[in-house]
Parts: structure tokens; sequence; C-alpha cells
């Protein structure tokens, strides 16, 4: 894996170096032809490509006529560019060294107090580095930082502006870190308008409390006004991922309403599994499964070492990664999923580039083609015998009716039992009490119900 990031990282060096799409071939180590010349990010997205890893290809800001990274042609501009391209893929190996987590405590010293305690000598300092454009960026940065003029690294990826802003080599100012860090929290502010507008309408609700289940409360409401507010962090910072990675929002969308639909129902523990007990008209159990290809990446985000350190809730992740539970009605794509769980996690900073397999959102036709719904032949309910049976439109007493004492009434044709069975008649009262919310209704039945609504729901 170590090769390939690394293969990867040349190649867009390379790009950057040349200013030129080049082709190489997967058992070599340099590059064949020069087939095209460079288009913007945006059109590379629109093409169905994108920017490979960590080292992308620059989408670079010409904003203020200071701009170190500014698009007039000249050895300057290649120079300031390759020097950057350089201090990003030295930053890459830095970060793998270091275990590449991304800590958030590992940022204190451009964020906390003591950043504003020495801001006089960070306004001062200028590159380890002798070289011109570097001197030129750091100022940049610093003016930026006092309010006037453009921040250097704009338009650069998140994952490019995490290496700067973590990275403490001293390949960067301190200046320089913090500019590249107040750009990935514009980023999130972009990602926060994003999921505002998409999930409510561009006015953001308070959080509903989901321990009562579909109540007749919380039935009546969206599940996304279920989302905690760390449910809606991520989720802004995944639609700003997505966002720049060329990402149909869709599949953001539907991930959301799945944590949703899980907090909604008091954190799943309001909804049955379907593999508890299900039959068919037969009296065969009846068990769901994942199909092969979702089953395979569910097993990959189970047991992989992203799990650990992910950001997503892990209740969540085994509640929709549990057949019984997340295959009948799932509308989120299971390989989107898992590359935001390994995104949003330690192991995020050496994640590849979103490639277009998610730039076109495809609509699910049929829940059915995601699950897999099989009959047990050994498995079965016992077949059930009537008291009473109609035949040639008469009703009949059976032999299991006799010897439970029941009679027939000669006058009315009904049948009579001696005592009431309060077993038997426990079910339709419970159900009622279910239904108008009367009695006093335990945890099982509420869940039950719930249960019960999320099944018509699905079907």
């Amino acid at each position: 894996m170590r090769r390939i990031i690394i293969r990867a990282l040349l190649v867009e060096l390379f790009l950057l170096l040349y200013g030129r799409e080049a082709v190489f071939h997967p058992y070599t180590e340099s590059p064949m032809v020069t087939i095209t010349t460079r288009t913007s990010l945006a059109d590379n997205r629109l093409a169905g490509t994108s920017p490979s890893l960590t080292v992308k290809s620059l989408a670079l800001s010409t904003e203020g006529t200071t701009n170190a990274f500014s698009s007039t042609p000249g050895s300057d501009n290649v120079s300031s560019i390759s020097s950057l391209a350089r201090q990003l893929s030295e930053a890459v190996t830095r970060a793998q060294t270091r275990d590449s987590s991304l800590r958030p405590a590992d940022l204190d010293l451009i964020t906390g107090d003591k950043y504003f305690a020495d801001k006089a000598q960070h306004d001062a300092e200028v590159p380890e580095a002798d070289a011109p454009e570097l001197l030129i960026r750091a100022k940049q940065a610093t003016g930026f930082l006092n309010g006037s003029d453009s921040n250097p690294f704009k338009g650069l990826s998140r994952d490019q502006l995490n290496l700067i802003a973590y990275d403490d080599s001293g390949a960067f100012t301190l200046n320089e870190r913090r500019a590249a860090w107040q750009e990935t929290t514009a980023a999130s502010a972009s990602g926060r308008d994003l999921m505002v507008s998409r999930l409510f309408g561009g006015k953001e609700p308070a959080v509903s409390d989901g321990a009562q289940g579909m109540s007749m409360t919380n039935i009546g409401r969206l599940s996304f006004e279920f989302l905690t507010r760390d449910d809606r962090e991520l989720l802004s910072q995944i639609y700003a991922y997505a966002q720049e990675q060329g990402v149909d929002l869709n599949y953001v969308d539907n991930l959301a309403s799945e944590i949703g639909d899980y907090r909604q129902h008091d954190n799943g523990r309001s909804l049955l599994s379907f593999n508890n007990g299900s039959y068919d008209k037969e009296g065969h159990q009846l068990t769901v499964s994942f199909t092969d290809k979702d089953a395979a990446t569910a097993s990959r985000i189970l047991t992989g070492s992203a799990i650990n350190s992910t950001r997503f809730d892990q209740g969540f992740l085994q509640h929709l990664l549990d057949p019984g539970l997340g295959a009948i009605g799932n509308s989120s794509n299971l390989e989107f999923l898992e590359l935001m769980v390994i995104k949003f996690s330690s192991e995020g900073a050496t994640q590849s580039s979103i490639n277009s397999q998610f730039a076109t959102y495809t609509p699910v036709i049929s829940y059915k083609d995601n699950y897999v719904i099989t009959a047990s032949k050994d498995v079965r309910l016992a077949p059930f015998h009537p008291d009473i049976t109609k035949v040639d439109g008469v009703w009949t007493l059976t032999e299991k009716g006799l010897a439970k004492g029941i009679t027939m009434d000669e006058v009315f044709g009904r049948s009579r039992r001696p005592v009431l069975d309060p077993v038997e008649h426990e079910q339709p009262r419970y159900i009622l009490d279910a239904l108008t919310g009367s009695g006093n209704q335990s945890t099982s039945q509420q869940t039950w119900l719930s249960g019960l609504f999320k099944m018509i729901e699905r079907s």
C-alpha cells in the first residue's frame, strides 16, 4: 500500500511540475506519454475523473496581487507551486511516520490561548528554508490572519490543508499552519450550510428525543430531526468532503436518513430484528441476509482497523450492518459508508480520493434487490389446529375443541367456551392499548409497537 501511495504522489508531483496530465503504466515507475493539457478541477469532475491521493492537482486561488500561487505565467509561479508540492510530499511522509492520526490535541499550538499569547512572535516567524517563494507565502499567511491579505492556501483540498495544519516539523510557520486550519474551518461551515439546506430546508430544528421510540409524538416527525449534535457535525464534514470530491450528495442524504432512523427508534432499541422469529404463511422460519456484495462490504467495515477510531457511532454501525436490522429498507450505499468510515478515522489522511463511482446517484429501484430472504426447510411453526371448522356451510367442533370443553349453541350456531382464557384474550387487548396509548405500556410493548410501524413502513 505504501508503495502505491508513493507512486501516486510521484504522479501528482509530475503533474504539478509540468502542468500536464500524464499517463503512468501500472507496472512501471515512470510516465509513458503525455496525452492532454491540464484541465481545471471542475472539468475533471465533469469528465468523471478526480485527482488522486493526498497531493492533488491544485485548484489555487488567484485572489490578491500578492498571492504566491497566482496563475501568472513565469518561472516564479512554477517555482512556488513546485515548492508547495515538494513540501506536501514531505508532509505525507511525516504523517505516515507519526501514525497519521490527526488528533485535535495536536492543533492546540495554533488554535489555543497560547497561540494568541505569542502572536507577535508568530507574526515575525520566517521559514527555516532560505527560499524567496517560501518567505512570500509565510508573509501572506500572516497578512491573511491579520486581515490584510488572502489565504495562500485557499482552494486546496481538505487533505492537503490537514497535512499543513498538523505538520509540526517546522517546514511551515505557525501562521501558515493556522491559515490552513482556518481554511478547513471555512469548509466545515460550508458543509453545515449544505446539511441544513438539504435535510431541514434551510432552518435547523432542535434535536428531538427518540427515547420513546415511535410514540404518537415521534411518529409524525422527520427522522432527520433526531440527529444528535455530534451526528450533525459529522454529516456537515461529510457533505463538505463529498462536494469537494464531486460526489452526488444524495449518497450523503441517504446516510443521514439511516442515522436519523436509528436515533428516532431510541438508538435502534425499539426495533425488532427480522431474524428473531419471522415466518412465511406455511410456517417456515425466515432469515434475511445482505447480498454477497453488501455482506463483503459489511464484513470489511466491522473487522477493519478504521472502526476502532472512526467518528461514526459504533452502535449505529453495528445496527445497520446487522442484516436482521439493517438489510430490509436500507437506502444507503454500504460501499460509500465504508469510504466515510475510513475517511473520518485515524486512517483518513492516507485514503485515496473518491473515484467517479459516486459522481452520479443511482436510486434504489426495489429494496428487494438489496437483501435475500431464505425460508428454512427444517425450522417451522407447529401447524395450527382450530377449535371449530366450517364444512359445507356448517360450523362443527373439532376434536381439539371437544377436548377443551367447548360447546356449540344450537340456536345461534356459535361456540361457547366454558371459561374465558385470560391468555388468549390478552393479545387483542394489548394491541388495542398499544394503538390507543391506553393502559400501562411496558418497554417491551413499546418495542413491539415500534417494530410494527417499522415493518409497515418498509413493506
